[in-house]
């Protein structure tokens, strides 16, 4: 029985997932407490590789079936049914430099509720009440630090923290610019027809995710083709654009897509017009709790801005 392998103290012989598909805790993680046993076995469902190989035939996937394409399951994470809606915060304990990503997922009481922290590759963290820790965001055109304490720790029915609102925040401007995350699919027109997809986006530029063996260097001329949404219409943009920054494989969950930071060029009136409209009203739907909260507290050691 896979209920047998749960051994708090030693690493998991296989990966326990919840009831939608999303990541628990993965192979190889350590069973760190009673507590994260009993809440594995009531909410798990297992992937035990080794009984997957003792499966019998006919029930195996077929052989010739195929893996998601990287961007089609870069879309279950970063699609606006699952982004657009909220947005991140890391956790790290005071003491120690590693930090961990959560989501943002309401503010209550003069308390941020966010999704339990997860290590790179989807495993939970764990978090006891009552717990210091730091915390950053980034929200319009700053970016936020303050130290917290959780209030709560809940598994119902979600995994999810309940951290006390902060009294002091330290803010540092650090673009001109409001960007958005977004899921818009695009194609890279030159230097050759490829399909892309960017995942934030602003005014002056964005972050473009493409499928490994698509490679750009710095200063590489792309033009990309998008169809953006705004009020009743439907924009045809084709928009001139540099690669500024490569940053690789920056998502431990997708190892097949490569991101690049890129700064669009020679604008036109109506192209800023149209995308100044369309990062707004994304940025209208995620932004009004946490943005409000986190402005309204005493400053705490601001820093100089650093705007890009």
């Amino acid at each position: 029985m896979s209920e047998k392998k749960i051994v708090v103290g030693s690493p998991l012989p296989f990966s326990v997932f919840g009831a939608e598909g999303q990541l628990l805790l993965a192979e190889g993680a350590v069973v760190e407490t009673d507590h994260t046993r009993r809440m594995l076995l009531l909410k798990g469902v297992y992937h035990d590789s080794s009984e997957e190989d003792q499966r019998p035939e006919e029930n195996r996937e077929p052989a010739g079936s195929s893996p998601q394409a990287p961007l089609l399951a870069l879309r279950r994470d970063y699609g606006v049914a699952s982004v657009g809606r909220r947005f991140a915060l890391t956790i790290a304990s005071p003491d120690s430099d590693e930090n961990y990503s959560a989501w943002v997922i309401g503010v209550h009481d003069r308390s941020i509720i966010v999704t339990a922290p997860r290590r790179t590759n989807g495993a939970l963290v764990t978090f006891k009440l009552g717990q210091a820790c730091v915390c950053r965001a980034f929200q319009m055109t700053s970016a936020f630090r303050f130290r917290s304490t959780v209030a709560r720790v809940v598994f119902e029915p979600f995994p999810h923290l309940h951290i006390e609102a902060p009294q002091h925040v330290e803010r540092r401007t650090v673009r001109n610019r409001p960007r958005a995350a977004v899921f818009v699919d695009v194609t890279i027109e030159a230097p050759l027809p490829t399909a892309a997809v960017i995942v934030d986006l602003s005014v002056s530029g964005g972050r473009l995710a493409v499928e490994e063996g698509v490679n750009f260097l710095r200063g590489h001329a792309l033009r990309i083709g998008m169809k953006i949404q705004l009020i009743d219409s439907t924009f045809d943009l084709t928009l001139k654009a540099n690669v500024v920054r490569v940053f690789g494989v920056s998502d431990g969950r997708h190892p097949k897509v490569h991101f690049y930071g890129i700064r669009f060029e020679g604008l036109s009136e109506l192209e800023r017009l149209v995308l100044h409209g369309y990062v707004s009203g994304e940025l209208a739907l995620e932004l009004n709790s946490l943005w409000q909260l986190l402005s309204s507290a005493a400053p705490a050691g601001n820093e100089p801005s650093g705007k890009t």
